[in-house]
């Protein structure tokens, strides 16, 4: 072997450089499409606002990205802290305490509009864990935003416990009632019933997975993104779940054949705010592989737990 090739054996070989072998392999940045700062979607009852990650305005502040703000014809006051985000992607992870937290908050993203309803938010491979993702949210009336999140990992090196984390926060404005609600079992009870879940500190009991999931994912003693790797008792038993927001409910609905958790904090966007979030983990990934899990969020006037259950069972039937 040549000196010029041991060098760059080496450099792709490091567990904290973007593997040099992939990265000339798939890419998903958008072609053809002019960047934007923000985007406004009016579509059916919803309005919203989407961001980079960059600051915004007098209010909105650097480091969160998604949906700034989301408003129903029906309720005129943003959903989400001002300050922040819904559908905020936080934390990648890979079981080893992170060394930079927030890592895909803190470097550039870049948001497009795709067309009167559809927007792209796409994130160049980051420095530490090499991931390059792109998250398509598509408005569909009347109270809809359908989500594609994809992501091709160029440094798998980064994620030696063999699995990949990703965790996404929504920040809550104030509700009255801070619970997230779902159809599973408590602890040994084998009975399927709705669970009122609720974390009454950040990072205690604050994660539920399916009744499925018998994954056991490294952490580290020292783990510092808590609200990961703290469980529940709560197993659920479809991927979905709801908050309620004064006469509003919120959502959330997942493609059942992925791996993913439901998380909470009770003060995750301070007191009062509570953080109402997910994950979703690749076991065994490959360098290279694009990766991909559907989700849609719902935010409509609250009716009943039968009318959730109802439209889950029809957006998985599509």
């Amino acid at each position: 072997m040549n000196a010029k090739n041991l060098i760059l054996m080496v450099i792709c070989t490091s567990p904290f450089l973007i593997s040099c072998a992939v990265k000339k392999g798939i890419t998903l940045k958008p072609d053809n499409l002019k960047q934007e700062k923000t985007v406004k979607i009016e579509n059916g009852n919803l309005t919203a606002v989407l961001v980079d990650n960059s600051e915004s305005g007098p209010i909105h502040r650097a480091g969160y990205n998604g949906i700034a703000e989301l408003y129903h014809a029906g309720m005129d006051s943003n959903i989400f802290v001002p300050f922040y985000a819904g559908f905020n992607l936080e934390h990648i992870f890979a079981g080893d305490s992170l060394a930079e937290l927030f890592e895909p908050r803190m470097h550039p993203m870049l948001l497009f509009r795709k067309s009167e309803n559809e927007v792209l938010l796409y994130q160049p491979a980051t420095p530490v864990s090499g991931v390059e993702s792109l998250t398509e949210f598509k408005f569909t009336p009347p109270d809809y935003i359908d989500i594609t999140f994809r992501c091709v990992l160029h440094n798998v090196q980064f994620f030696q416990h063999g699995y990949a984390g990703f965790f996404w926060a929504s920040y809550i404005n104030t509700p009255a009632d801070k619970k997230i609600y779902f159809r599973g079992i408590d602890g040994k009870d084998p009975v399927v019933r709705w669970i009122a879940a609720y974390s009454e500190q950040h990072g205690v009991k604050s994660t539920h997975k399916s009744i499925s999931d018998n994954n056991d994912f490294y952490f580290a003693e020292n783990y510092n993104a808590t609200l990961a790797s703290h469980f529940s008792e709560y197993r659920y038993e479809l991927p979905y779940y709801y908050g309620r927001y004064d006469k509003m409910v919120l959502a959330y609905f997942f493609d059942s054949r992925e791996i993913i958790r439901f998380s909470q904090s009770p003060t995750g966007g301070g007191n009062n705010n509570p953080a109402w979030d997910f994950q979703y983990l690749i076991p065994s990934p490959k360098a290279g592989k694009e990766y991909s899990f559907r989700a849609r969020m719902v935010y409509r006037p609250f009716t009943s737990e039968k009318d959730i259950a109802d439209e889950f069972a029809k957006w998985r039937a599509r």
